[in-house]
């Protein structure tokens, strides 16, 4: 793994000889949490939908088919922190997925009619999110542990702010992304380093001079407490906690990932043995470390009989208090384990180990290589997860939604 400047832009270069795939991954430093106006709630992930619309040189279908024709795909997402475009081809069609993501990003049509009809697609998902139980119960959660901040909002926006999109609003917006400092090109697969540099050439001239607008500084204050929302037709009680944790290093990502193992991290942790397999609670139940740019929590989830959900909720709390004063040095070493082979079977593409490389560089500032992260991993210390346990696992930090059908909750 390489790092090159090439104009404004840094560029990981990720050679995997043995692979016949590439693929090209565009990192933007900017997500939902960074609209700070109101009337841009969902702008980030609205553009994300309309690069896809058509350029000045091609429609929404010739950029379809010209990736398709050759096997290959393109894809996108938006996060709180992060927006991404992602090309993957045969290693041989490399410059044809970086003509098109340069095609799409430094081009675009933005025009009206694709606008108008876009807001109706977008309309339509924020209905259906609405509509999902879990998606919409999510949504619930994250909005009440972050009520102060714009970290808490729906990535999606409403379908009011949606509706007032408009093609000007989508140049400002993209003519604040396409700025030094403000992306990053991560590319893995069977690329050559020179061959790579020279096709990112295009898209670096497109980079506009202005300086990037600085990204908010505050971190968002955690809320902790129980809140519990009715929804009319469901027969399950969602249950959605989290535990604040301290701000995301590289190395504290380790131990809390150690920690979840041990925690609700697989079959064999305490909470899917305690709550499913002893309890016969719920068919589903995990935890899972959630990092943003400048805030974690440890997120835990199941899905039970509303009859049920006081008993579930009970062993989720008692499982994560106990593990200060019984954690043992032998589940540290298979949650351990556990998170060294699921990063090495993690990085088998060359799609992961380009996502892998561009998240890492926007979440530190550098190249992280798996090799570092798993010297971390073997050096971390049992008292480290013991430490981390005790300080993370107290009462009064953990948030609490209950969520669904709550008529028939025993110890409402």
């Amino acid at each position: 793994m390489t790092i090159q400047d090439v104009g404004k832009i840094p560029v990981i270069i990720s050679e995997i000889p043995h692979t016949r795939a590439a693929t090209v991954s565009v990192w933007f430093n900017r997500g939902a949490r960074d609209e700070m106006i109101p009337e841009e709630h969902g702008l980030t992930h609205f553009l994300e939908h309309m690069v896809f619309k058509g350029s000045e040189t091609r429609t929404a279908t010739d950029i379809s088919r010209e990736i398709e024709r050759v096997g290959g795909d393109l894809d996108a997402f938006t996060s709180r922190d992060q927006l991404c475009f992602i090309a993957r081809v045969p290693a041989e069609k490399l410059e044809l997925g970086f003509e098109l993501l340069t095609d799409m990003l430094t081009r675009p049509s933005f025009r009206p009619e694709d606008v108008k009809l876009e807001k109706s697609v977008v309309q339509e998902e924020i209905r259906m999110m609405r509509d999902d139980p879990d998606d919409s119960g999510d949504e619930l959660f994250i909005a009440g542990i972050y009520p102060e901040a714009t970290l808490g909002r729906s990535i999606l926006g409403t379908e009011a702010t949606v509706e007032r999109f408009s093609p000007s609003m989508l140049r400002n917006m993209l003519s604040r992304c396409m700025v030094k400092g403000e992306l990053v090109v991560s590319v893995a697969g069977n690329v050559e380093k020179r061959g790579v540099c020279r096709l990112v050439e295009p898209m670096s001239s497109a980079i506009g001079k202005e300086k990037a607008v600085p990204l908010g500084s505050a971190v968002a204050p955690f809320s902790p407490g129980l809140r519990k929302v009715e929804r009319a037709g469901m027969t399950a009680t969602n249950l959605y906690m989290a535990y604040p944790l301290p701000m995301p290093t590289l190395r504290l990502q380790q131990v809390v990932s150690i920690l979840n193992n041990v925690y609700g991290g697989g079959m064999s942790s305490r909470l899917f043995q305690k709550v499913r397999e002893e309890s016969g609670l719920a068919y589903m139940v995990f935890s899972s470390p959630t990092f943003f740019r400048k805030e974690a929590h440890l997120y835990i989830n199941a899905s039970t009989a509303p009859e049920n959900a006081g008993k579930a909720m009970e062993i989720m709390r008692n499982e994560a208090f106990s593990l200060k004063d019984t954690l043992t040095e032998t589940e540290v070493e298979d949650g351990r384990n556990q998170l060294i082979g699921r990063l090495e079977l993690s990085l088998e593409t060359s799609t992961s180990q380009a996502m892998w490389e561009g998240r890492n560089f926007l979440q530190y500032g550098r190249t992280v290589s798996p090799s570092e992260v798993l010297d971390i991993v073997r050096d971390i210390s049992y008292h480290e997860v013991q430490e981390l346990a005790a300080e993370i696992f107290e009462e009064d930090k953990l948030a609490t939604l209950v969520y669904g059908n709550l008529e028939k909750m025993i110890n409402k």
